[in-house]
C-alpha cells in the first residue's frame, strides 16, 4: 500500500485489516527512520547533558561517571556543528549561532586501535548499535551520524582509512534538503607525538578522556585563528601516572564560580545515575563495592586529584552535607543523601563576601619569611567562636615599614585587633645580620607586638573540625572572604607528603612544604582558643597590648 496515496479523511473508511498495515508500515518507517537518523530524536540524558549543547563557552569541559553519557552528548554536540542539523529535543533552546556551516573538526582519543576503531566510530555509524537494549530498544541508540549526512549515504565514500578523515555533508538547519558543503572530522590519538597537532585550523576539537598538557596547547593554537570550540569529556583518574593537575587548575578550577572564574570556561558534571539508558540498579550494586574516592569520581564525576589534601573538607564551591552521614554528599535530584537516602542534607561553602564586624575581635597571624613576602592572615571571631578570615596579605616590606603598614590598615578599618602571633620557628630566628635580634625583637621594637604562636597539630586537627557545617547553626565554623584568593588556592592545595618505602611504621606523618603558609596562619589562630568573650576587652587594654604585656592580655 502507498503511504503518500492515502487520504487521511478516508482512514475512518478502511477495514481492520487495511488500517492494521498502514499503522505497520508507519511503525516500520519511523524505526527505519530512527535508525538512518538517529540524531533528529537524540534526547539529553539530564538538565546538565542539555547544558553541554546549549552552551556557547569556547573551552567546554565535561566530568562525568563512567556511563554517564560523557563521551556521547559531546559526540552529539560535534555532529550538530558539522552537519547542521538539530534534534528535534533542541529545536527551542540550541544557540542556532554556533551553527557557522561546513567546519573542519579534530577529534582526539586515547588509541586508534583500542579506542578509535571499536569504541568512538560505532557510536557514529548510523548502521550500528549501542546499549544495553537488542537492537532498536529503549536503552540505547544507532550510530549518531544521519545516513543522508554522508557522502552519497555511503560510509565507505565519507571515510579514509589512510588519514583517518571522515567527510560529511553540511545540510542547511532550516532546509535539510539543501546541501550547503562538506564539514570534515579528523581522528588523532594520544600515543601521537605533540608535533603531529601542530598543524591546520579547526573549528571544533574534542578530547576524548584527559589530554597530555602538550597536545591541549597545541590544539588550543589550532582553533585560535578561526574562534574555534575546544573540549574534554572524561572521568577523573585514580592513577598518579595519567597528569591531570592542569585540567583541574586551568580548566576545572577556572571555570567553578568566584572572583578567579573564567568567563570563556565552562564546566560540567555527569552523573552515572542520570542516565536513564542505564539500568541503574545494576549501576547502585557496581557503586555500593567502590570507596568513597572511587565512587565520587566513577559514578559523580567528581575530581579527586588532590585525594591527599590535609584538609579535604575545604570548598570555594557549593557542595552538601548529610548530618546523619556527617560527610560531604552528592544530592540527588528529589534533594536526598545518596549514601543513606535522608533528606537531613544542607548546601555548604566555605568562601563568601565576609561581613566584618567593628564589635568583634580580631586575631592577627604573621609568617614571616627573609627572602620571600611576609603572609599575614586576619581572623575576625564571632560570638559563636567561629573564624571569619577577613583579610589576607603578602609583602616584601622590613619590620619598621610592615609594622606601620599594618597598624594604619587596621585603624582605617576600625578593626579591634586583640591578638598578634607570629610563627615561632621563624619568629625565634635572626631577623638579619644581627644574630642576636629575632625577627619577633624587630617587629617589637617596630610596634608590632607578636607572641609566639603554637605551632602544634592541634591547630591543624581543630581546623577540619571548623570545616565541618555545625548541627546547630547548619553552617561550618570558619568562612573565608572570597579577596583571600591565596589563602583560598592553598587551602585547596596543602597536601601530605607521599608515603616513602623504609620509613618507620610510626612515624608521623608530614605535609609538603608548599602551599602551607596560609593554612598555618589559620592553624595559629585556632591554637590560641579563639574564645569570643575572653577576647572581647576595651580598647584601653587592646592599646596596652605591649611587649611588657604580652601574653597577659585577654587570654
Amino acid at each position: 500500500m502507498d503511504l503518500a496515496a492515502i487520504d487521511p479523511s478516508s482512514l475512518s473508511a478502511l477495514s481492520d485489516e487495511e488500517f492494521t498495515a498502514i499503522a505497520q508500515q508507519l511503525l516500520q518507517r519511523q524505526a527505519l527512520d530512527r535508525q538512518q537518523n538517529a540524531l533528529r530524536y537524540y534526547q539529553p540524558v539530564s538538565e546538565k547533558a542539555r547544558q553541554i549543547h546549549t552552551c556557547t563557552k569556547k573551552t567546554i569541559g565535561v566530568g562525568g561517571g563512567n556511563g554517564s553519557s560523557k563521551t556521547e552528548s559531546c559526540l552529539v554536540e560535534m555532529v550538530i556543528r558539522a552537519t547542521g542539523q538539530v534534534p528535534l529535543s533542541l529545536q527551542h533552546d540550541y544557540p542556532m549561532h554556533k551553527l557557522r556551516g561546513p567546519i573542519a573538526c579534530r577529534l582526539v582519543c586515547e588509541s586508534l586501535t583500542t579506542t578509535l576503531a571499536p569504541i568512538i566510530l560505532p557510536k557514529l555509524q548510523w548502521w550500528r548499535w549501542s546499549g544495553v537494549d537488542n537492537a532498536g530498544g529503549e536503552k540505547g541508540h544507532w550510530g549518531w551520524i544521519p545516513k543522508h549526512c554522508l557522502i552519497k549515504e555511503d560510509w565507505s565514500k565519507s571515510w579514509s582509512e589512510k588519514t583517518r578523515m571522515l567527510r560529511l555533508l553540511y545540510r542547511d538547519p532550516d532546509n535539510p534538503d539543501r546541501v550547503v558543503g562538506e564539514s570534515t572530522i579528523q581522528f588523532m590519538s594520544y600515543d601521537q607525538d605533540p608535533s603531529d597537532f601542530a598543524s591546520g585550523d579547526f573549528h571544533f576539537i574534542l578530547h576524548d578522556e584527559p589530554p597530555k598538557l602538550a597536545i591541549w596547547q597545541e590544539n588550543r593554537a589550532r582553533v585560535m585563528r578561526v574562534d574555534g570550540t575546544l573540549m574534554v569529556a572524561m572521568t577523573w583518574p585514580d592513577d598518579p601516572s595519567i597528569s591531570v593537575d592542569w585540567i583541574f587548575d586551568e580548566l576545572y578550577e577556572k571555570a567553578q564560580p568566584g572572583v578567579d572564574q573564567d568567563p570563556h570556561i565552562a564546566w560540567f558534571d555527569l552523573y552515572t545515575t542520570d542516565n536513564p539508558n542505564l539500568r541503574q540498579d545494576a549501576v547502585a550494586e557496581r557503586a555500593s563495592q567502590m570507596g568513597e574516592g572511587e565512587r565520587a569520581a566513577r559514578i559523580f564525576g567528581q575530581p579527586i586529584r588532590l585525594s591527599n589534601r590535609v584538609h579535604p573538607l575545604f570548598t570555594d564551591t557549593q557542595h552538601w552535607w548529610c548530618f546523619q552521614c556527617k560527610k560531604p554528599i552528592i544530592r540527588t535530584d528529589a534533594y536526598k543523601c545518596n549514601s543513606c537516602g535522608g533528606d537531613d542534607i544542607e548546601s555548604y561553602c566555605h568562601v563568601g563576601d565576609e561581613k566584618v564586624e567593628p564589635n568583634h575581635p580580631v586575631i592577627y597571624c604573621l609568617d614571616p619569611h627573609p627572602r620571600k613576602p611576609h603572609v599575614m592572615a586576619w581572623h575576625q571571631v564571632d560570638p559563636n567562636d567561629d573564624l571569619h578570615v577577613v583579610m589576607e596579605l603578602e609583602v616584601a616590606l622590613a619590620p619598621q615599614e610592615l609594622a606601620e603598614y599594618v597598624l594604619e590598615l587596621e585603624k582605617e578599618r576600625g578593626w579591634k585587633t586583640i591578638r598578634r602571633l607570629i610563627d615561632p620557628n621563624m619568629g625565634r630566628s635572626p631577623s638579619g645580620t644581627d644574630r642576636e635580634t629575632t625577627w619577633q625583637d624587630a617587629f617589637d621594637k617596630a610596634g608590632l607586638v607578636c607572641d609566639l604562636a603554637d605551632d602544634s597539630d592541634v591547630g591543624r586537627a581543630q581546623l577540619n573540625v571548623y570545616l565541618r557545617p555545625d548541627p546547630d547553626t547548619r553552617r561550618p565554623r570558619i568562612h573565608w572572604d572570597r579577596s583571600c584568593g591565596k589563602a583560598i588556592y592553598q587551602m585547596k592545595r596543602f597536601l601530605w607528603d607521599d608515603f616513602k618505602k623504609g620509613m618507620e611504621r610510626d612515624q608521623k606523618q608530614i605535609t609538603k612544604k608548599k602551599n602551607d603558609d596560609f593554612p598555618a596562619c589559620h592553624r595559629y589562630a585556632l591554637n590560641s582558643n579563639p574564645d569570643f568573650r575572653s577576647l572581647r576587652m576595651s580598647h584601653a587594654q587592646a592599646a596596652n597590648y605591649t611587649k611588657a604585656t604580652r601574653g597577659k592580655t585577654g587570654y
